[in-house]
């Protein structure tokens, strides 16, 4: 078997940003076709979530982070611009129990401070904690995949 090259933390963080701003636009196209006056009254500071946002981050969360993850795509629409794939540890695609299990592991990642998600680039196999938590790995395409 081939081996793959872990990615890192800089990598994994430029996939989640491409991931946010999809899901900005989405928000926007939802709010347009909605017509939802909240979102577009919303400074952003501070303020709570339209339904346009609440509505996109959902359908992202679910379809393109958990269904991506588990299907042959195995990753987010980020993660597929970064030429980066989430693994089990075998090297093999992860189920759909195993997606959800890492997506709402994520939580831990983020308490305290983001820490978990900073893990990726301390320590040497370049996992996060949620990564450790589900026994998965994001590593690297392969050329031609």
């Amino acid at each position: 078997m081939d081996a793959y090259k872990p990615a890192g933390f800089w990598i994994r963080f430029l996939a989640t940003v491409i991931d946010s701003v999809l899901i900005a636009v989405l928000a926007a196209i939802i709010a347009v076709i909605s017509n939802d006056p909240t979102y577009f009254n919303n400074s952003g500071y501070g303020g709570e979530n339209s339904v346009s946002e609440n509505i996109s981050g959902f359908v992202y969360s679910v379809v393109f982070i958990i269904i991506f993850t588990a299907s042959r795509y195995m990753g987010s629409p980020g993660k597929l611009a970064c030429r980066i794939q989430v693994m089990n540890t075998d090297m093999t695609k992860i189920s759909m129990l195993k997606s959800i299990g890492r997506y709402f592991a994520y939580i831990l990642s983020a308490l305290p401070l983001l820490i978990g998600f900073m893990m990726a680039g301390w320590n040497e196999e370049k996992k996060a904690l949620h990564d450790i938590i589900c026994s998965t790995r994001v590593v690297y395409r392969k050329k031609g995949n």
